[in-house]
């Protein structure tokens, strides 16, 4: 198949990368699995979504040794890869962490890197300041038409120790898993999804964006 090959090729690439870079090419990944779906469903994709926090609304959470807190908002923040259906919005945090196995609790990711924050607790947060503006065009405003899914591009073993309530609301997975999760999760609930409205009220609050594939309706 050829996006299969495209797929691998990247992440060939990626593997010869610099941690630094790394990141680029797991994104460009998990941006080529989204973009066959938005193709065979439709919906509205964008790589790399910048948009302005709600300054009402609390920042990430982060670790310090056990405890943690709190960060100070800056003015923005990004979704490395955004993908609506006619049925629900995927905001998806990629990470590319250099590691055979990858433990996450509720509170902390361990067995990568040394990070002071969880990616599960980084797109929580942006969820949260996505759906700030987001709602008016979601039915009745309701939450649950939002999937957060983080996603590790790595070969790695994922053991999620998380309680159930956060397991169900925020997708964790690996590369090779994501469509499967997306499309347990992309099912019709009571309303189909305004596409033309959220692409608008994207464009809107939009501060900048490496790549958007524009509404497709089938």
């Amino acid at each position: 198949m050829k996006d299969t090959a495209e797929i691998n090729n990247i992440l060939k690439q990626m593997k010869e990368q610099t941690p630094t870079n790394k990141g680029s090419y797991g994104e460009q990944a998990v941006f080529k699995i989204c973009e066959k779906l938005y193709q065979t469903g439709g919906g509205v994709l964008y790589h790399s979504y910048e948009y302005p926090v709600d300054p009402a609304r609390e920042g990430n959470i982060k670790r310090s040794g056990t405890k943690l807190y709190i960060e100070n908002l800056g003015t923005v923040t990004e979704i490395d890869v955004l993908l609506v259906t006619p049925y629900r919005v995927f905001p998806i945090e990629v990470k590319a962490y250099k590691a055979k196995k990858i433990v996450l609790t509720d509170d902390s990711i361990d067995g990568c890197s040394v990070t002071d924050k969880s990616p599960v607790h980084q797109n929580e947060m942006h969820c949260r300041h996505l759906y700030s503006f987001l709602f008016k065009s979601l039915p009745d405003g309701a939450t649950e038409y939002i999937i957060p899914i983080v996603v590790f591009v790595d070969k790695c073993e994922l053991i999620d120790r998380r309680s159930t309530w956060q397991k169900q609301y925020i997708k964790a997975t690996i590369l090779d898993r994501l469509e499967t999760v997306i499309n347990s999760c992309n099912i019709p609930g009571a309303y189909r999804l305004d596409l033309k409205s959220i692409e608008q009220t994207l464009k809107d609050n939009c501060v900048s964006s490496r790549i958007v594939m524009p509404c497709r309706i089938l």
